[in-house]
């Protein structure tokens, strides 16, 4: 009579560990995320992206562990690392397509990449939902690299139509020929 007893309270146990943990991930991944972040103020990069690895691995959308993965990993400037951030940011914006700060976010790591044809789309995207200058002036250099020069100059003038004292779209434009 102990064997079963024993047995279902072990799986009664182990049936609340598995309710919790299911109750409880969001909270789970958000600590996660905290220690991540600890890691990265003490300089410790690499740690914090495992962190934030398993905060994604527990919650995919968590917003905040996608944009801490993909930020240490341009800041780590591993080919790998930034591959897996476009990797997760991408996954992410899959179910989410409205954050705009994972997509400015992947819209860096594919400048980082030499991908700018992917990062003006993005880059674009954030600037006109947004109306962020700083945007639509990274759409513009983007779109320079890939010899889409009037486009640029387009996104240099959107830029400063929202924001005329905007220095770096000005400056574009200066260095463009475009008034």
């Amino acid at each position: 009579m102990t064997a079963p007893s024993s047995r279902r309270r072990l799986e009664l146990a182990l049936s609340g560990i598995v309710i919790s943990a299911c109750l409880l991930r969001t909270q789970l991944a958000d600590a996660l995320v905290v220690r991540g972040d600890g890691c990265l103020y003490r300089a410790r990069p690499s740690l914090a992206l495992q962190y934030y690895r398993r905060a994604l691995w527990l919650d995919a959308n968590d917003g905040t562990a996608v944009d801490r993965f993909v930020f240490v990993a341009m800041t780590l400037r591993e080919g790998g690392a930034l591959r897996d951030g476009i990797a997760v940011a991408s996954r992410y914006l899959e179910r989410n397509p409205d954050d705009d700060v994972v997509r400015m976010d992947r819209a860096m790591a594919y400048r980082a990449t030499g991908r700018p044809a992917q990062a003006v789309t993005d880059f674009a995207t954030v600037g006109r939902r947004t109306k962020d200058a700083r945007a639509l002036t990274f759409a513009g250099f983007a779109a320079e690299e890939i010899g889409q020069r009037d486009r640029a100059r387009a996104f240099w003038h959107s830029a400063v139509a929202i924001d005329p004292g905007f220095p770096a779209a000005q400056h574009a434009l200066t260095r463009s020929g475009s008034p």
